[in-house]
């Protein structure tokens, strides 16, 4: 069973070895709000946002605002900050292809996003150094989804075809 660090670095692998390839060959999806620019994600607040974050090469700034506020530590007063836009293309990598293969859309839901320092510190096993400070990264489920086949999609290996 993998930590969850060291799921971590396999989904950074996972998104560098095959984010590119992916995009390049997308194929579109039936779903205006699921794509490999767009994402359909909640957190746990009740928050839902459907965007386009990224139009070929170049990023919607609105977009990522909208993006960073819904991942924002609503836990610690709302604190945020911006979050690595790659984050965002991985999750999106993750989704359509599930959504896909499912022949129905899957929601993410984050249960953890951005964390203050002073928050994370209050958590149990968490990272003095945690990506989720830096913007890095985010806990999340897909709904209807065992965690367990996520981390298939995730890994590099596990990639359904």
């Amino acid at each position: 069973m993998q930590s969850k660090r060291e799921f971590i670095k396999t989904a950074v692998m996972a998104s560098m070895l095959l984010a590119a390839p992916a995009i390049c060959f997308a194929q579109d999806t039936p779903w205006a709000e699921i794509g490999y620019d767009r994402i359909l994600v909640a957190n746990t607040n009740g928050d839902r946002l459907a965007v386009r974050f990224r139009t070929g090469q170049r990023y919607d700034n609105s977009n990522l605002q909208q993006l960073n506020w819904l991942w924002r530590d609503w836990r610690a007063g709302g604190a945020h900050r911006q979050i690595d836009p790659l984050l965002f293309g991985d999750l999106a990598l993750i989704q359509t292809r599930m959504s896909l293969d499912f022949a129905e859309p899957k929601l993410i839901l984050v249960n953890s996003g951005f964390r203050t320092a002073s928050r994370n510190a209050t958590i149990e096993g968490a990272a003095r150094n945690s990506q989720h400070v830096q913007g890095r990264a985010c806990d999340f489920n897909m709904v209807g989804v065992s965690p367990a086949l996520v981390v298939g999609y995730a890994s590099p290996t596990g990639f359904m075809a």
